[in-house]
């Protein structure tokens, strides 16, 4: 039984929250002739020109959230970045008002079969990867969700399959949403500003095995194993050998010296062969090849476009490499987990120092769960809001106050084969518009510091 009813069975709907997600379902609305309220708790909301552009008609409710005008709607579709738990929104629900996510209307009008991943780290690289796999075997695919193209806008009637990338926030708040295959591929700390503990979130994160027919998970990690499917609904993947059967059909192995990721005890393609690097990506790499094959894609006749597959910006980027010293920038890094996983992969390639530039907004986390990974850091260099709370776990800590002062301290720091990695374990929102941002300005001071006419620079098709 569906938790959301067909849209022309509510009077009046709300759209909470007018970021990039709450447009898209404005426009997706309008389009099926149902003129939203909207509300946004900021005095002026970003998006307020474009709300107006699309239909000069549609009322604002700007700034703190009020019941009473909430009330007058009878389903609020509510931004992923809004906490269920404020209170007017709580009242609201209270008072028998379904509180939906964009993927309950997308639920609605999805015709193809939609593949879902989530997870604290990787998941625009495995989503980004699974939509490439599938459309070099030919299939027509549409990827979005969290990935930054809202899950609304690709609807289209001519999609085979659906890729999504499901933040926790966007899981809270998803009920119908049937999915062929979904991955959870790891938990590490974060949003703990938002849950009460990391045993909340990793329940959260577990909430995409809900509707799955297939859930996917991470051997190295037994909080990612789905609670509620068989046996027979289960694929896994590790950094250890795989089975000849399900579900452990996915791992690594050494053949020929090399290694190599397998399939069915199997080998399928050398570490080697793949542009992406480190033990995390080995596993988000599992983690699609799993996906395309729960959808009966042959495995061998995807290859190719596995071994041309780079990284995404501002995950583990390569920015240049000037003078010995490579410097890479992997700004998408928010939380402790994916600061670790960058470490961890790029240590054993290092022959110079390892110099780390870390430092934002903690959401909350315990950074003496960082320890272990910084004690494989050569030099810390920290910034932002909790700077001090990650210098305390380090020896050779330089402070500064600015990205362009961090990139002349790693630049004095770094001797041959030394590689400068920008991680930052934090969110960016204390310095920063956005991730994307602070990678912008970490790789612009990067050239600044290493004149760009010396350098050698890697792009990004």
């Amino acid at each position: 039984m569906s938790y959301l009813a067909a849209l022309r069975n509510y009077d009046v709907i709300g759209v909470v929250g007018l970021g990039q997600s709450g447009l898209s379902c404005v426009r997706f609305l309008l389009q099926q002739g149902i003129r939203p309220l909207v509300f946004d708790t900021r005095t002026e909301p970003p998006h307020a020109k474009a709300l107006q552009e699309l239909d000069d008609a549609i009322e604002l409710f700007s700034g703190e959230l009020d019941i009473g005008e909430l009330a007058a709607c009878d389903l609020l579709v509510v931004s992923p970045g809004l906490d269920l738990r404020l209170p007017a929104l709580q009242m609201a629900h209270d008072a028998g008002i379904p509180l939906v996510g964009d993927g309950d209307l997308f639920a609605q009008y999805a015709q193809a079969p939609v593949l879902g991943i989530t997870g604290s780290n990787g998941k625009s690289t495995v989503t980004k990867l699974v939509g490439e796999l599938l459309a070099y075997a030919g299939k027509r695919v549409a990827v979005g969700g969290n990935i930054g193209v809202p899950m609304l806008d690709v609807l289209a009637d001519d999609i085979e399959f659906y890729v999504l990338e499901l933040s926790s926030f966007q899981l809270d708040s998803l009920h119908d949403l049937k999915l062929r295959a979904a991955t959870l591929l790891n938990i590490s700390d974060d949003h703990l500003d938002r849950y009460a503990d990391r045993h909340a979130y990793a329940q959260a994160k577990q909430h995409i095995y809900e509707h799955a027919d297939v859930g996917i998970w991470n051997r190295d990690q037994r909080a990612t194993a789905p609670q509620k499917l068989a046996l027979e609904q289960q694929m896994s993947f590790g950094s250890d050998a795989p089975d000849a059967e399900a579900p452990g059909l996915f791992g690594l192995t050494m053949h020929d010296d090399e290694l190599h990721i397998s399939f069915a005890e199997q080998p399928l393609i050398a570490a080697s062969e793949l542009q992406l690097t480190g033990l995390h990506n080995l596993l988000n790499v599992q983690a699609a090849l799993a996906l395309v094959h729960s959808v009966e894609i042959d495995l061998a006749s995807v290859l190719p476009a596995l071994r041309t597959f780079k990284a995404l910006p501002h995950r583990c980027e390569l920015v240049a490499e000037h003078k010995g010293v490579r410097w890479l920038n992997d700004s998408k890094a928010t939380n402790i987990g994916a600061a670790e996983a960058a470490i961890q992969g790029l240590r054993p390639l290092v022959t110079g120092k390892l110099i780390l530039i870390a430092g934002g907004d903690g959401k909350g986390a315990d950074f003496a769960t960082f320890r272990s990974a910084l004690d494989q850091v050569d030099e810390l260099i920290v910034l932002g809001r909790d700077a001090e709370r990650i210098a305390q776990h380090h020896l050779r800590v330089t402070r500064v106050q600015t990205l362009e002062q961090a990139v002349q301290a790693a630049a004095k720091e770094a001797i041959q084969g030394s590689a400068v990695l920008l991680a930052p374990a934090c969110s960016s929102l204390d310095m920063f518009s956005n991730y994307q941002d602070r990678g912008e300005q970490f790789k612009r001071a990067v050239l600044r510091q290493i004149k760009p006419n010396e350098a050698t620079e890697v792009t990004h098709d």
